[in-house]
């Protein structure tokens, strides 16, 4: 998703990052994959990769947990030194509370820059504990 200088800022990457953790309570997979991208999808379809890799943090291991739909997330913005030969700009850290289990679903948003333009993508989905 393209983003303007302006929205790098911590305070809408937060907003940004809500957005994302709207979307995977609501469980609204094509509308991560339209937005978002994912990063770690390879070659499956985008849709279908981000469903699976959230229902494994969900449920591997043993795990019978559910995304918390009345806790609210933890958002953490950070931001890599600059300039840099990746084109990392920063991150976005979205951790959802479990129901049925201790750990949490951690959504990672990056902050790429070709330029003078700004992309925020979803890097990766996983299980903390």
């Amino acid at each position: 998703m393209r983003i303007t200088y302006d929205q790098t800022y911590q305070t809408p990457l937060v907003n940004i990052g809500a957005e994302l953790v709207r979307m995977i309570k609501d469980r609204d997979y094509s509308l991560i994959a339209e937005r978002f991208s994912y990063a770690l999808a390879f070659d499956r379809p985008l849709i279908e990769a981000v469903a699976t890799d959230v229902d494994s943090c969900l449920v591997g291991e043993g795990r019978s947990a559910v995304v918390s739909l009345v806790n609210e997330a933890q958002i953490l913005v950070g931001y890599f030194k600059q300039p840099n030969s990746s084109n990392l700009f920063g991150s976005v850290e979205c951790f959802l509370p479990l129901d049925q289990d201790a750990g949490k679903l951690l959504a990672t948003l990056i902050v790429t820059t070709a330029g003078q333009e700004f992309y925020v993508g979803l890097e990766d989905v996983s299980y903390v504990a």
